[in-house]
């Protein structure tokens, strides 16, 4: 496998997005130390320095299909890695989280070229960040256990598990996510590009969506889930 390891980046996934037809490989990563502009959905800003995880996986000749379930998959594999260390779960769709907070993030975006794309599988894991900016609520594996991450030997396991659950049978995936499901049977305010709801959410359906209370919401269409 093929590694790029930076210094500092803007965005993992933007240099990741702008180098890929350069790179003769079907799969490679992009790491940095840090970056100075890195974006989570819908472009929102994602406080990465110097300490922390932050890579792009790339997946060349990729089913165009699979790419919007691919977060999900992501998620629980991130989930399983980090769960070996602290106490993790899984807030829909994309964000992993411990009691004090969120601990990591994923980003899934895709070039669809004909029949096939490409994915760039973007992850933020807050791993050695030793504090974060007033109103941001996360943690860190560091914070969490009081032990420094090896963070490449931590990037080769996700990697791992990635390629794993991958491959797993969608039905697999959703059981998985329900179990480390960290918003359900709670009450949770719903943010959309216009509108918001405040309902208890229940569970995930096999199609990956958010059942809850008041209506079922597709990943698409929901911006933001804060817990209540």
């Amino acid at each position: 496998m093929l590694v790029f390891k930076f210094p500092s980046v803007t965005s993992t996934q933007d240099l990741s997005e702008a180098i890929y037809t350069m790179i003769n490989a079907d799969k490679f990563v992009v790491v940095a130390e840090e970056q100075t502009k890195a974006r989570g959905r819908y472009k929102r800003e994602w406080y990465s320095p110097k300490g922390g995880l932050w890579f792009t996986y790339v997946i060349k000749g990729f089913n165009p299909e699979r790419i919007p379930f691919t977060t999900l998959t992501v998620s629980l594999a991130i989930r399983e890695v980090v769960g070996k260390y602290v106490d993790a779960y899984i807030r829909w769709p994309n964000d992993i989280v411990t009691r004090n907070g969120k601990v990591g993030g994923i980003l899934v975006e895709g070039i669809v070229e004909g029949s096939k794309a490409t994915v760039f599988i973007g992850a933020g894991i807050d791993t050695n960040v030793d504090s974060f900016p007033q109103g941001v609520k996360a943690t860190s594996m560091k914070l969490e256990t009081g032990k420094l991450m090896d963070n490449d030997e931590l990037l080769k396991d996700v990697i791992a598990r990635i390629d794993y659950y991958l491959f797993l049978e969608d039905d697999k995936v959703i059981e998985g996510i329900n179990k480390y499901l960290s918003i359900k049977n709670r009450t949770v305010k719903l943010l959309g590009k216009d509108w918001e709801r405040q309902c208890k959410a229940l569970f995930v359906d096999f199609m990956g969506r958010l059942v809850t209370e008041c209506g079922i919401f597709e990943v698409e269409e929901v911006l933001r889930v804060e817990e209540l």
